[in-house]
């Protein structure tokens, strides 16, 4: 089970579902830099997040992002 906590919730969000909203994705091409909104959803909550400043290197395919994400979300587990 994992368990996130966010600055701008007082709240610890335990084991949610993440759903990534491809059509948001940014990409600061000349930094190398994408982010994207997720959405964390609990039985109970819902929690819109944008993840940002996920770098990569080259390129990155549709594909990528799942792992982008995920990584990026390890920053905030508790």
């Amino acid at each position: 089970m994992v368990t996130y906590k966010f600055p701008q919730f007082n709240i610890e969000i335990q084991n949610p579902i993440t759903s990534i909203n491809m059509n948001t994705i940014g990409d600061k091409a000349v930094d190398k830099l994408l982010s994207v909104d997720i959405i964390l959803t609990t039985e109970s909550s819902s929690f819109g997040v944008k993840s940002e400043d996920m770098s990569y290197v080259d390129t990155w395919e549709d594909s990528d992002v799942v792992n982008m994400v995920n990584d990026w979300l390890k920053q905030f587990e508790v």
